[in-house]
């Protein structure tokens, strides 16, 4: 049997690698460490393929959002006034007008008080009214010092305390493919 892997790297690949054609992909096994180089190879292409694709529409993203600012800030102007004449057309209570692709609305807005800095919102509310002051903490464990206390613990007298529970031994089986900017796809790390 041929144990070269094709040149290949389509996912799809109609012949399994190694095979030298005489297996398809169906009946595809992982036998040698060439097969299982091809596995990780392949999962390794479709991590970077996830990453490349995150990033491109990121990318993306971020300019079409960039675009719709520079055409707000264009436009927006010169469209609120178009509106504004269409209504006075229109010479009824209606406050919108329907386009095609959208609706432009005006509404009436009720004057109203927004926090600018809360900074100084705070510091002005302690001195005035500090019943609209609360502070929060936070609770964190540390759990390292805490587990180490339960295995003293468990160790001593067989019984585990509250909030801690204990695992079998055994095995576990996850795949580690680097990534291109380091770190792995390791979910402990």
């Amino acid at each position: 049997m041929n144990t070269t892997t094709p040149d290949t790297d389509d996912f799809f690949t109609p012949e399994a690698p190694g095979t030298g054609g005489t297996e398809t992909a169906e009946q595809f096994t992982i036998q040698t460490r060439e097969h299982a180089e091809w596995y990780l190879r392949k999962l390794a292409n479709l991590d970077r393929e996830e990453a490349s694709i995150r990033a491109q529409a990121e990318a993306m993203l971020t300019r079409v959002r960039s675009d719709r600012e520079s055409l707000m800030g264009r436009y927006a102007s010169q469209f609120e006034s178009f509106t504004r004449g269409e209504l006075e057309k229109q010479k009824g209570s209606r406050r919108s007008v329907l386009y095609f692709n959208g609706t432009a609305q005006f509404t009436s807005v009720a004057p109203r008080l927004i926090v600018e800095s809360e900074l100084d919102a705070i510091t002005t509310a302690r001195a005035v009214k500090p019943e609209t002051v609360t502070e929060e903490t936070i609770t964190k464990l540390d759990k390292k010092t805490f587990l180490a206390y339960a295995a003293t613990h468990f160790e001593e007298t067989g019984e585990l305390i509250p909030g801690v529970t204990r695992t079998e031994p055994g095995e576990r089986f996850y795949i580690k493919i680097p990534k291109a900017k380091g770190g792995t796809t390791d979910p402990d790390e």
